[in-house]
């Protein structure tokens, strides 16, 4: 076996631990996730992180990712580094490791910094009328128009991907996570409703941030709210189909409850 690592130059002093990270010899403080990927709390050299192993691809996919395409450890680590240049906060990357077995790539690892901030979720809890919501409608909405306008797509845009700070009564931040599908230079504004489509916040709140988003982009409402329905009734029809092809043959699974 062989392994390529790449570490960002502001943490070699964590090159040992990345190095080592695949032996599985350190102790997580924390498992988000161990489902389709093992996502990990770790404090290592004093550094809070966070490593995500992803689970290992089909035969197929192992040489598309030898040959053809950039893994998803690589593509996560290249894409917090270009949006983070853009402007768009990330998680800083901290490195990325891809192990070969024999000629072809057998798995892929993403090393980030912690980050303290919450899921957009949170917001599903509050009343729509109160102060608190308005305010995260008008920085939420900004902040997608943003992003959108600079040519992003974010492949997967739900409330477990997007992260905020309330870092005073009035402003907040927002930070996102899970790049893989992240598309470059792209304005079309169907793969904005798409990405707008996946926010899983209640409807009340998402008539709110169509609206403000529309206001904000100078787009027609009508237009783009009628774009939003397509891609949801379109992605619920392909969840649909899956679960009657896969249900049976037990491959359809839940994730675990977090540990």
């Amino acid at each position: 076996m062989s392994m390529a690592i790449i570490i960002n130059p502001r943490y070699f002093y964590l090159r040992d631990f990345v190095s080592k990270v695949l032996d599985r010899t350190y102790s997580a403080q924390k498992i988000y996730r161990n489902f389709r990927n093992i996502v990990e709390d770790v404090t290592v050299e004093n550094t809070h992180v966070v490593v995500k192993i992803f689970k290992k691809p089909t035969e197929f996919n192992r040489i598309v990712y030898t040959f053809l395409r950039p893994s998803k450890a690589k593509r996560a680590y290249d894409f917090s580094n270009r949006l983070l240049e853009a402007g768009i906060d990330v998680p800083e990357p901290i490195a990325y490791v891809e192990k070969k077995k024999g000629l072809f790539f057998h798995t892929g690892v993403f090393i980030s910094l912690y980050t303290d901030y919450e899921s957009v979720a949170y917001f599903n809890n509050l009343d729509i009328n109160s102060e608190e919501v308005r305010l995260f409608i008008v920085a939420f909405s900004k902040f997608c128009a943003d992003f959108h306008s600079k040519g992003f797509i974010h492949g997967d845009f739900n409330i477990d991907n997007i992260l905020f700070k309330n870092s005073n009564e009035t402003h907040y931040s927002f930070r996102l996570i899970d790049l893989n599908r992240m598309e470059f230079n792209n304005h079309a504004i169907s793969k904005c409703a798409k990405d707008l489509a996946s926010l899983n916040l209640k409807t009340d709140i998402l008539d709110a941030i169509y609206k403000e988003y529309c206001q904000i982009r100078g787009l027609n409402y009508t237009a783009f709210y009628k774009q939003i329905q397509r891609c949801k009734n379109r992605s619920g029809a392909v969840v649909k189909l899956k679960d009657r092809i896969l249900t049976p043959l037990g491959l359809r699974k839940k994730a675990p409850t977090e540990k």
